[in-house]
């Protein structure tokens, strides 16, 4: 095994499984899901933070429910198994992702300058209250998948013209910078920007040349890699080439997965992302198989990818959500969720239970032993 990648797992829904009744097997043998990981070469784990993933009525929103004292005990167990900690601010009480961008609730109504204090605050508050507990992240990142802005409507980025691209870039700058300087105030942790969209290099020269151009502070490009959205491999590191040749930061793949199967665990509601019949934006279908064998296959070739990375910039690989087992309670999102976040119409239940690196009932998969020994 080579050790010049870093290796690790978001697991920020492994309490809610735990909590479920989710099981993990290394074949007969009954695991904890992190103990299975660190002993075949996963170092890190990733965890995201949601503000207040809550209804007013307290139902928790699902998909972790990630609230700050949730991720706090479970950093903790991490880093006290030695694991190093990727700390995932998301600065919303729910999901953040290119199509959404959710102001949390106590943050609704404020001006933009009221805004970069809360957010500063809530900063300040997360990072300390994980030194303090011996559970300090070694890279923050400030803000998800932000390739389209953050904390819509007031740090969303507005490509209808240049002008109004470089205006609402300032406003967003605005809003990472109160995230990043409050980490330069506490923290010796890397700083960490997080696109996604990481085949299309116009896209992300157009953003990190307007980072740039205000002189963003940070240390790592986060990237999303997945194969069935993103873009070929080649694609990918391509233009990971340009942006260290441009800005020379060191890169990291802080989200990516594959499916093992496109067989429904619940064939009645179907509530998979990925199933039998997905085509590729073109039409085509995907390189590799949704088996076993072509999850694995998938990963390997991923792995070989970023060793081709220019000047060894690439620093690691982060696997996605690698235990979201379908217990019987588990959602990506539950009803009072969908209604806080307006999106009522769209189902709930786990729609990512067929890219895991564990079977529906909790088995391992053969890339769970060979992803990070390679």
């Amino acid at each position: 095994m080579t050790t010049d990648l870093v290796f690790g797992a978001d697991l920020s829904t492994l309490p809610e499984v735990e909590e479920q009744g989710g099981r993990f097997f290394d074949g007969s043998r009954e695991v904890l899901l992190d103990d299975m990981l660190i002993s075949h070469g996963f170092t890190s784990a990733r965890i995201r933070v949601w503000n207040d993933p809550y209804s007013r009525e307290g139902v928790g929103y699902g998909g972790g429910t990630c609230d700050p004292e949730k991720m706090l005990r479970l950093a903790k167990r991490l880093k006290d198994k030695g694991m190093s900690l990727l700390l995932d601010l998301h600065y919303s009480d729910f999901w953040c992702d290119p199509a959404r961008q959710g102001i949390p609730k106590a943050w609704k109504g404020m001006s933009l300058s009221e805004m970069c204090r809360a957010l500063s605050d809530f900063t300040d508050r997360t990072v300390r209250d994980l030194i303090s507990e011996g559970a300090a992240p070694d890279l923050i990142q400030v803000g998800n998948e932000i390739t389209n802005g953050m904390l819509w409507p007031a740090g969303k980025l507005d490509r209808s013209s240049p002008e109004a691209f470089e205006e609402s870039f300032g406003r967003l700058a605005k809003l990472v910078e109160a995230g990043t300087s409050a980490v330069r105030r506490i923290s010796d942790a890397k700083i960490v920007i997080h696109l996604e969209q990481s085949g299309k290099n116009a896209l992300w020269r157009e953003w990190f040349g307007a980072a740039a151009k205000r002189g963003m502070d940070f240390d790592v490009i986060g990237a999303s890699y997945y194969p069935l959205w993103h873009g070929s491999l080649t694609q990918m590191r391509e233009n990971f080439n340009d942006m260290i040749s441009l800005y020379g930061k060191e890169i990291m793949i802080v989200e990516t997965a594959y499916p093992f199967t496109a067989v429904h665990h619940d064939p009645e509601k179907k509530q998979l992302m990925i199933g039998e019949d997905f085509t590729l934006e073109d039409g085509s279908k995907p390189e590799w198989s949704f088996t076993k064998e072509g999850q694995e296959q998938f990963l390997k070739a991923l792995v070989k990818e970023c060793r081709r990375v220019k000047d060894g910039k690439l620093r690691g690989i982060y696997y996605w959500e690698p235990g979201w087992l379908p217990t019987k309670e588990s959602t990506w999102a539950t009803p009072e969720a969908l209604r806080d976040i307006g999106e009522e119409d769209k189902g709930t239940g786990n729609e990512w239970a067929n890219q895991c690196l564990f079977d529906y009932g909790g088995g391992a998969v053969p890339a769970v032993y060979t992803f990070a020994e390679q």
